[in-house]
């Protein structure tokens, strides 16, 4: 995983440039995010425990909500099965009672927090989610983004286009961009677990071949 200072190196060398600024740094930055939010990408994922007091709790404050909850459940031990949550409408708030595992979300303009709802009792809830990675600042910081190269590629272009200078450099860098951005969801998708697919001779034990 390449640091932050060698992604500046990376990306100086594609806009022709000697010294790194703040503006640079926060396209760097900027360009993680875009990537994240581009797909959801299976080392981006994250988990914690949120604490539900009269029935909501705080979800955590580097919770992506574009791409939701991906697994909501009370974890127990031994022999004891967890309680598994799923998502509902909050217009089905009034329908369940306190021993109904079921959430929906809502942000607080107050605390500017995004909230997990539910009529379950008062319990501690371990959720899964894609998570915003915090902006790195230390030229030792490690990107979360596996390829450097989309990152440098990326900020190279949000680069010229702030700056109006190159709409050749633009489009080149864009392109490669977005083909390497491709590229690694889909290698992200060959390498993760893939549902295996329903098939009707799967519910069918015994079956009569015609003219057999």
């Amino acid at each position: 995983m390449a640091t932050f200072t060698e992604i500046q190196n990376r990306f100086l060398y594609l806009v022709d440039e000697s010294t790194i600024s703040d503006i640079h740094k926060s396209h760097i930055n900027a360009s993680v995010q875009d990537i994240i939010n581009a797909y959801p990408f299976s080392w981006n994922i994250a988990s914690d425990t949120v604490t539900l007091a009269s029935n909501v709790g705080n979800l955590p404050t580097d919770f992506n909500p574009k791409w939701g909850i991906l697994d909501a459940r009370i974890e127990n031990t031994g022999n004891v099965t967890d309680v598994i949550f799923t998502r509902k409408p909050i217009s089905y708030r009034d329908s369940y009672g306190s021993s109904d595992a079921k959430y929906w979300i809502t942000y607080d303009t107050t605390t500017s927090r995004y909230i997990f709802n539910s009529p379950y009792d008062d319990s501690t809830v371990t959720v899964y989610y894609q998570f915003f990675p915090s902006d790195m600042s230390s030229g030792t910081d490690v990107c979360v983004v596996p390829d450097a190269e989309l990152v440098a590629l990326l900020t190279a272009s949000k680069h010229f286009m702030g700056e109006d200078q190159d709409k050749e450099l633009v489009e080149l860098y864009e392109k490669r961009a977005q083909e390497r951005l491709k590229a690694l969801y889909t290698q992200d998708l060959n390498f993760s677990e893939v549902d295996e697919e329903y098939s009707p001779i799967s519910d069918q034990t015994d079956i009569t071949v015609r003219g057999g």
